[in-house]
């Protein structure tokens, strides 16, 4: 999450939506998207309602430990976070690793100019 790509000043009972992260234990117990609101906002820092609190700038989570979820202010800016990881895993996955592809050259020039190398 990048500070420009917040819209507006973040308020008091704004709903907002919290991602766990691969590596947190949230993760673990449920992959689900949970939305909340914001209970207290600061400079640097919101509280998010039953979750704690979390950078404005970076939407990471301020704990000691490993954090369980990332905040997002708006549902399409997570849509998109959802759909670039989607993209870029049907990707990879269609690259193989190793062995020889089976393309013709014109598409071997196209890769390569939308890979720019």
């Amino acid at each position: 999450m990048n500070k420009d790509r917040i819209n507006k000043k973040p308020e008091i009972g704004q709903a907002v939506f919290l991602r766990p992260n691969e590596f947190g234990n949230a993760f673990r117990r449920s992959k689900d998207i949970k939305t909340s609101v914001l209970s207290k906002v600061g400079r640097k820092y919101v509280t998010v309602e039953g979750f704690g609190l979390f950078e404005i700038s970076t939407g990471r989570q301020k704990t000691e430990l490993t954090p369980d979820y990332t905040l997002y202010f708006d549902e399409a800016e997570l849509a998109l976070q959802l759909e670039q990881e989607d993209l870029v895993d049907r990707i990879k996955n269609a690259i193989p690793t190793y062995g020889k592809w089976n393309l013709e050259v014109e598409k071997l020039r196209k890769i390569a100019e939308i890979m720019g190398c």
